[in-house]
């Protein structure tokens, strides 16, 4: 089987209920067929270049290529 593969970069926003990420988009890219395969953090450096906390995800989707 060949896939196709897409990445979204997602934010992160500080809260009164912790940190969030607009996700809203899943549930389209769902029906489209896209599948979540991995994510990865995105870790922000603090002035001396020490990683210092999260401020997002690369998600990693795959389909079965059509055709």
């Amino acid at each position: 089987m060949k896939w196709e593969y897409r990445d979204e970069m997602v934010m992160f926003k500080e809260t009164q209920d912790g940190l969030v990420g607009n996700l809203e988009f899943l549930g389209a890219w769902g029906a489209d067929g896209w599948e979540l395969t991995s994510s990865v953090p995105l870790i922000a450096p603090n002035r001396d270049g020490v990683a210092y906390g999260t401020v997002g995800a690369l998600l990693i989707f795959k389909r079965p290529l059509a055709g």
